[in-house]
């Protein structure tokens, strides 16, 4: 887990999957390093879930964050993703 301020929170988005019929909640989260740097890193991380729908943070608030990284590829390109796996307002 790492500190980060919540420099950004995004629009819930919500709908039902095509393959298994689910329903589904997301957010996207831009989190902000809290090093002492000049140039802080932005990250943007999903939220899904309960978590993405009423999340107990705002932005400004400094989080500990536990992040998970993974790519796919779809059409002969890559793509990142990253998923918030645990979350906790300091």
């Amino acid at each position: 887990m790492r500190e980060y301020k919540v420099f950004k929170l995004l629009a819930l988005r919500q709908g039902t999957s095509e393959r298994t019929g689910q329903e589904w909640k997301s957010r996207e989260v831009v989190l902000e390093s809290t090093d002492e740097v000049m140039y802080p890193d932005l990250i943007v991380a999903t939220l899904r879930g309960d978590w993405a729908e009423n999340p107990d943070f705002k932005e400004g608030d400094i989080v500990e964050a536990g992040l998970s990284f993974f790519a796919h590829e779809k059409d002969g390109r890559w793509y990142n993703n990253v998923r918030i796996i645990k979350i906790d307002k300091r």
